[in-house]
């Protein structure tokens, strides 16, 4: 089943709750949350809000105990896993605080890992992220592994790894919450820079400051959400 495709996310009064001894504690509540195309969206909570649950459910890392959650106009909700981890390769662009590079292979190797692993050879797949590469400043870096490289380094590999695939949404989790402030600050630019290019970004952060790079805030506390007015032309 297909949704109006004007949403790039559209999430219809998803419940998610977990087990804690013979009690089921609720943690999204009745949630609705729409993202559209070419958005750049921040999801702004503390620790223990229900987030990272929105957000593994928005990355098809986990399932809703109810409700309808449409990703580009297909309904997740109705889909057998097999079908979910398909989406989780090829819609869904991962960028993770700590990276989340395999350390022994190199930068080029790490970032054409997704094309590989869907059947494309090393050197299409070389060829296919080269503009990428070069965008993120990383063409003189090929060859070195994470280790040689800085936190901003490595979490821009994380980026490009996340773009070669082109998948319908990049979403973050604290992609900045393992660096410094001016690494942090570089990344959020390259953010905004890779929105204008049309990029739907969803980001999930515990920082307002960091929140604020965003185009628009939605809050969320204790499993519920409330949305901020946009700031867009600010």
């Amino acid at each position: 089943m297909e949704k109006d495709r004007e949403f790039m996310i559209l999430i219809n009064n998803i419940n998610k709750g977990y087990m804690l001894g013979e009690e089921k504690v609720p943690v999204l509540k009745n949630v609705c949350f729409q993202v559209k195309k070419g958005e750049f969206v921040a999801i702004l909570g503390p620790s223990g809000s229900g987030k990272t649950t929105l957000m593994n459910i928005i990355g098809c890392m986990d399932i809703a105990d109810s409700g309808e959650y449409y990703l580009d106009g297909n309904a997740i909700h109705e889909m057998e896993e097999s079908e979910l981890n398909d989406v989780r390769n090829k819609e869904i662009g991962f960028i993770f605080q700590n990276y989340q590079l395999i350390p022994t292979y190199n930068i080029l190797q790490n970032i054409i890992m997704p094309l590989v692993v869907r059947g494309m050879s090393s050197g299409e797949a070389e060829e296919k992220c080269m503009d990428t590469i070069r965008l993120l400043g990383l063409d003189h870096r090929l060859r070195h592994k994470p280790s040689e490289l800085s936190g901003g380094q490595k979490q821009r590999v994380s980026i490009a790894r996340a773009l070669v695939g082109e998948p319908a949404i990049l979403l973050a989790d604290e992609p900045t919450g393992a660096l410094d402030s001016v690494s942090g600050q570089e990344v959020l630019k390259l953010f905004g820079k890779l929105n204008a290019m049309g990029h739907t970004i969803v980001m999930i952060t515990h920082d307002l400051n960091v929140a604020k790079a965003a185009g628009r805030i939605v809050h969320i506390i204790d499993g519920e959400l409330s949305e901020e007015e946009s700031r867009e032309g600010e």
